[in-house]
């Protein structure tokens, strides 16, 4: 593809409006002040934390690989054939998901205070999408620029006015599940994996991928914790503490809000454009896939969109709001482990080819499995049994897609550019 590298800013904006972050405060956040009240600030550290682990082996990969495909590259090159395969299906499950997750929350939010129709909105909405899309990735750029900004923004007002305000002094309080308040927190900064499968978009993407990514994890982590710090000082109603001492400034709030989801809509159809690009170029999906036009992978975009919109419009109506955002919520968590321990076993297994050189590697790579492993065990424990048959529904169509090709004879291997 010819068309204009992505700057840094630009690549920036993309990631961290993709990440969402004011929007999945108020969503994640939301529940998890709920069920963790002040400790919800500790268990998002420790949340940032964690993810950040899994964000150094993304850079750590990204120095090695610069074309679409992202997670399913890292896996394709260094593991199998098909495990590249399924963890790009899983990939697809995730960007999906979470930029579902990210849009029916803040939708939910508009209709729970402006008593809108959510049919509508939610039409209005996926169009607005739909269009932004559709008219490439330089318009998106431009918008995810502006929102970008406009949530930090938000971040920082709320959090300032919160702390400027009379308040009673910091309580923290231990839940009777403070794992569980730590797998919400988890939710709002895992938003980065929007960027590494569009690689061949961005300028220097061996250089920068990583270190966008892993800005973007600290960035988004330490202002959601700000928020929650300050928030907490009032209750556990997250919307209810903006509305009631920011009121002056909730439309804007809101508009952030509303936007922020569209972004990450946006941010993570893209990103599933560039893994079924990537997959098809590999003959996982068929070659009309990767046909380009307007110098852009235009099929495997219109394809993603008529997914993400068709399904998502479809699950706000029949199951609502609220029960979408939960479930799609629940399979983000959990697909966005599995790419993340497939990313692990990818650095694990490049660095063992030079096991002294790379000690640091492996020994980042082991922990990070370790972590991600007991958190996905907790999280399966933890989900409603509808989201586990789902998960591994997914999981298992996967595999059974894998060896459908494979005995049809259609994947093979091409040489790394």
């Amino acid at each position: 593809m010819s068309r204009k590298k992505l700057s840094v800013f630009e690549a920036f904006s993309l990631s961290f409006g993709g990440q969402a972050p004011f929007t999945s405060m108020i969503t994640f956040g939301t529940i998890g002040l709920q069920l963790g009240g002040s400790f919800l600030t500790i268990a998002t550290i420790i949340g940032t934390i964690l993810v950040l682990l899994n964000g150094i082996v993304i850079y750590r990969l990204s120095l090695r690989y610069s074309q679409h495909g992202g997670y399913f590259t890292y896996a394709f090159y260094s593991l199998t054939e098909r495990l590249g395969l399924v963890t790009g299906w899983l990939f697809l499950l995730y960007a999906f998901t979470y930029g579902g997750t990210l849009l029916a929350g803040s939708i939910y939010i508009i209709t729970s205070y402006l008593k809108i129709n959510a049919d509508l909105i939610a039409f209005l909405v996926l169009l607005f999408s739909a269009f932004l899309v559709i008219r490439g990735l330089d318009v998106s750029v431009k918008y995810a620029e502006f929102i970008s900004i406009a949530e930090i923004v938000a971040i920082i007002i709320s959090s300032v006015v919160l702390l400027l305000e009379t308040k009673p002094s910091f309580n923290l309080t231990i839940p009777a599940n403070p794992f569980l308040v730590i797998l919400y927190a988890i939710g709002m900064p895992i938003g980065y994996g929007n960027l590494n499968p569009m690689s061949e978009d961005i300028k220097n993407a061996k250089k920068i991928v990583g270190i966008i990514t892993v800005i973007v994890i600290l960035l988004g982590g330490l202002l959601s914790a700000l928020l929650f710090y300050a928030s907490a000082l009032y209750g556990t109603d997250l919307i209810e503490i903006l509305l009631d001492k920011t009121g002056f400034i909730f439309p804007y709030l809101i508009f952030s809000a509303l936007n922020g989801g569209i972004l990450g809509g946006i941010a993570y159809i893209i990103a599933m454009s560039r893994i079924v690009y990537a997959m098809s170029l590999k003959n996982f999906m068929p070659s009309i896939i990767s046909s380009l036009k307007y110098n852009r992978p235009y099929n495997a975009e219109v394809i993603s969109l008529i997914i993400y919109t068709v399904i998502l419009f479809l699950l706000t109506h029949f199951a609502g709001l609220y029960t979408t955002f939960l479930v799609l919520g629940g399979l983000t968590v959990l697909s966005y482990l599995i790419i993340s321990l497939s990313a692990n076993l990818s650095l694990f297994r490049i660095a063992l080819k030079k096991l002294r050189k790379r000690k640091m590697e492996i020994t980042l790579a082991i922990f990070s499995t370790i972590l991600s492993l007991i958190i996905l065990v907790y999280s399966i424990q933890e989900n409603t049994p509808i989201i586990n048959y789902i998960f591994f529904a997914w999981i298992i169509a996967g595999f059974i897609y894998a060896e459908v090709l494979e005995i049809a004879g259609n994947n093979g291997k091409n040489d790394e550019d």
